[in-house]
């Protein structure tokens, strides 16, 4: 395990409270050294859960060594960690977040269309692999005549169309931008399908694409910044060229990274032209 030594402390601390917090009952009750009983799982009992041995358990619960994703899947199962648990341990000890599939299901489906519904401001919610899974009457009016994005990437980066009629300085603006946004997001989340089949459709993209090629080559020149609080210059069909500022949550969920985004015009709706 990589990391200081507070993160270690931090690791094994998380560890511990999930171990003696499993209701084990009275044949698998820790003991301690002393006789004494305590709730929980000693780590004799986790380790022969797992199929290793006690020192190899205990060195890793005290973030000595640094274990494959199966293999701290299977320890958050054993220790009945919640998703949040589950999202710190991999946290701590790997920097990354866990490589839980994504799922598109939303278990607050109905209170997050209602967060959108409620605003005049153009939004969606989308997942960590740029899907857009729902949106506002506001949002789906910038594209009275055509069918609404259901991929941002996908929309910004291979529509060709889309460049020249509704993302105004489409190079800066949108596509640099976003496509350090997708290296960024493949960096921390390597095991997500999605996002690997994203960028080998941009690979391919691009070698039809001239101008997607050179900008990808020249996306590499440069960091990834969060773009919340930037703006970008589109097309509304009522309002014209408008430049909007981006507003995003942080992600609601760690398995799917779900966020609400909204444009916000200039002026409020009402005093746009």
């Amino acid at each position: 395990m990589s990391g200081t030594s507070e993160q270690r402390e931090r690791f094994q601390a998380l560890l511990v409270r999930c171990r003696l917090a499993v209701e084990a009952g009275p044949p698998a009750a820790a003991i301690t050294t002393r006789g004494r009983r305590r709730t929980g799982l000693s780590q004799e009992r986790v380790a022969s859960l797992l199929g290793v041995s006690v020192r190899s358990y205990g060195d890793f619960e005290r973030g000595l060594t640094r274990a494959e994703p199966e293999f701290m899947d299977r320890v958050a199962e054993i220790l009945k960690m919640s998703e949040h648990e589950r999202h710190a341990m991999f946290l701590l000890s790997t920097g990354q977040e866990p490589p839980q599939p994504f799922t598109s299901t939303l278990a607050s489906v109905p209170a997050y269309q209602l967060a959108l519904d409620s605003s005049v401001l153009p939004g969606y919610l989308s997942n960590r692999c740029w899907d857009i899974e729902l949106t506002n009457q506001p949002f789906r009016d910038i594209w009275p005549d055509e069918e609404v994005p259901t991929n941002v990437l996908r929309y910004i980066l291979m529509n060709p169309g889309a460049r020249d009629t509704v993302l105004l300085e489409w190079e800066h603006g949108w596509a640099l931008p976003f496509l350090r946004q997708q290296r960024a997001a493949l960096q921390a989340a390597r095991w997500e399908t999605g996002l690997v089949e994203l960028q080998r459709e941009l690979e391919e993209a691009a070698n039809e694409d001239r101008a997607l090629r050179r900008l990808m080559q020249r996306s590499l020149d440069d960091e990834y910044i969060h773009p919340n609080g930037d703006t970008r210059i589109l097309r509304h069909p009522e309002w014209g060229p408008t430049r909007f500022t981006l507003l995003m949550t942080r992600p609601l969920d760690a398995a799917s990274a779900h966020r609400f985004v909204w444009l916000v015009p200039p002026r409020p709706v009402d005093q746009m032209p």
